[in-house]
């Protein structure tokens, strides 16, 4: 079924000359490279010019065909008032074909080449931010397909007008600088101004520079933290390979992380919990960590160790020292490869450089502190510990699932060498362009950033301890104590729980799970008919906060400052006004949903 856009003027009223069918042939070839014409008797009428919309980086004949449609219905969405004459094309789009077609040039109307030009740069633009919010949902696993407008955490591939960000623990809608900068990349790639591989070059380049990285390095590039954590087992099975090892040991710290324990026959996991069942912090873990190495040393001859040291959990700790670096490197020598899970992003640069400067590789996502779109991890691999990537390494078969050429540097060779080219990671590509483009930003902000942490948190904090009694802090967010190694020197991921009822019960993880849904939708409609209608407008607000953490007797909500707010109090220090305002209305939704909870 075709569905048209009728012209609203006569043949009288242009007054511009008329253009042959040779010429308008030629304003669509010219008007981008998504355009392709269809010639007569294939799809299009005879008597008609047709178009379908192909993009370069989209080459599925039924994705694009999808993707046309939902250009349409965008471009007739937000087409504006007047529309740069466009109506006056006479323009029809068919469903079934997925093509555009101009009637009016059978119709003698004189199409005026300004207009066409007008009409078709309008639709080339909705189609570059249409793919790029398809691509930033792509090379990834199922938690970034989309269902009803979000991916599993609710969040969608854009900006969201009016909507307030605070998720940056978990995941959240990107900037609109930051999706303005993936479009512009997608834009680049389409006409052949870089190439794929020139890209994923740049974006690794200005990694580096915007995080101020000193010791020499490498950086893949993975489609999440998890997959990033292929990296260092890769290093640590060709290692433990080489130096006649028994097998792997990986050594995760803290509760809930993140895990691969099948990469590699022989591979074994050592989990080891961080928290008390009150949320607290085990004692000196440290040592737990160090006896538990033992323990698994006296169990197996001649173990390679990988072991994991955590700066930024999910509720923002600083979870391991620097000393048990140290005494574990000492122990084992070159039978350890040390493993810093910064994926928060929120570690400072002199702490990354101690690591690196140490042979650890950090792995470190943008998607969280730097709210790029879920998900875009990376490895960091210091050069010290990078001479197997270089020469020499076994690359398994199954890796190249995960993992292809471009996402690796030509530095490291024999790793390049057992993967295959495609497919090429666009998704990937566009979310750490997202994530770059607000590392640069907070670079270019510099200390007053951190200054700008520093005051959210400690005014965030006092906010919910002054006004929100049936919302309690963890004893770490409630803590004055800083976190030196963590940008600003505090932890920026403030955790609370929710009190229910008269005896102020701590809620379990399942129904903060359904209070985190609604606080990212309006659901002024859900509340019963007793709520006010002040309370309705509170609730219609929509917010990004982090995802519930199962703490076991309870679970928390989380607030975290992200990189673009930090740089805009960097830039203005009176935002923070502002942002205690959004962050109020925040906790009153949620005290609200809390108090309508058994009635929605």
């Amino acid at each position: 079924m075709a569905t048209a856009i009728k012209p609203s003027t006569t043949t009288s009223q242009l007054v511009s000359c008329r253009l042959s069918a040779t010429d308008v042939e030629n304003c669509i070839r010219n008007a981008g490279p998504i355009f392709h014409i269809l010639l007569p008797g294939s799809l299009a009428p005879s008597d008609s010019i047709s178009f379908i919309l192909r993009p370069p980086s989209i080459v599925d004949k039924d994705i694009s065909t999808a993707f046309s449609l939902a250009v349409y219905e965008e471009w007739v969405k937000t087409r504006p008032s007047g529309d740069g004459g466009v109506t006056s094309l006479g323009l029809t789009y068919s469903n079934s074909t997925g093509s555009f077609t101009l009637d009016s040039c059978s119709s003698n109307l004189h199409l005026d080449r300004t207009r066409l030009r007008n009409a078709l740069d309008c639709l080339a633009a909705v189609a570059l931010q249409q793919a790029a919010k398809q691509h930033l949902t792509e090379g990834g696993d199922e938690r970034l397909h989309l269902s009803s407008g979000g991916n599993k955490y609710f969040c969608p591939p854009h900006p969201i007008h009016g909507a307030i960000i605070r998720g940056t623990c978990t995941c959240s809608p990107p900037s609109q600088n930051a999706f303005d900068a993936a479009c512009r990349r997608l834009h680049n790639i389409w006409n052949c101004v870089e190439s794929f591989e020139d890209a994923f070059d740049d974006v690794r380049n200005r990694i580096s520079t915007a995080l101020g990285l000193q010791t020499p390095h490498h950086i893949i590039l993975h489609p999440s933290g998890t997959d990033a954590e292929y990296t260092p087992l890769l290093i640590g099975a060709n290692s433990a390979k080489t130096l006649g090892c028994s097998g792997v040991v990986n050594v995760i710290v803290g509760a809930g992380e993140s895990l691969v324990d099948d990469f590699v026959e022989g591979t074994k996991v050592l989990q080891l919990k961080a928290r008390t069942a009150d949320a607290s912090m085990v004692s000196d873990f440290d040592q737990l960590v160090l006896d538990a190495i033992e323990g698994a040393l006296a169990c197996s001859e001649k173990p390679f160790f990988i072991m994991h040291a955590v700066d930024g959990s999910k509720l923002g700790s600083h979870i391991t020292g620097r000393g048990l670096v140290t005494n574990v490197q000492a122990r084992f020598g070159d039978r350890v490869l040390v493993v810093l899970d910064a994926c928060q992003g929120r570690t400072d640069r002199e702490e990354l450089d101690w690591y690196l400067s140490r042979g650890a590789v950090v792995l470190i996502t943008a998607s969280k502190f730097y709210s790029a779109p879920g998900f875009c991890g990376m490895a960091v691999v210091p050069d010290s510990a990078a001479e197997l990537l270089k020469h020499g390494a076994t690359i398994p078969p199954g890796l190249g699932q995960y993992l292809t050429k471009f996402q690796v540097p030509s530095s490291l060779k024999a790793l390049r060498a057992g993967l295959p080219a495609l497919p090429i990671n666009v998704g990937l590509l566009l979310r750490w362009t997202c994530g770059v483009a607000e590392m640069e930003r907070l670079a270019r902000v510099g200390s007053g950033a951190r200054e700008g942490i520093r005051r959210w948190v400690y005014a965030a904090r006092d906010l919910i301890r002054r006004h929100y009694p049936d919302l309690q802090l963890v004893p770490e967010s409630s803590s004055s104590s800083s976190q030196t190694s963590q940008l600003g020197g505090v932890n920026s991921i403030i955790a609370f729980k929710l009190l229910a009822g008269e005896s102020k019960t701590p809620l379990k993880t399942m129904p903060l799970k359904q209070i985190h849904q609604w606080l990212t939708a309006d659901v002024s409609n859900l509340l019963p008919a007793t709520a006010s209608m002040d309370e309705r407008r509170a609730v219609s607000l929509r917010c990004f906060i982090g995802q519930p953490v199962d703490l076991g007797d309870f679970a928390v909500l989380r607030l975290a400052i992200g990189a673009a707010l930090a740089s805009e109090l960097g830039d203005d220090p009176s935002v923070l006004d502002t942002a205690l305002r959004e962050d109020g209305m925040i906790l009153d939704k949620v005290r609200i949903l809390l108090k309508y909870y058994g009635e929605m």
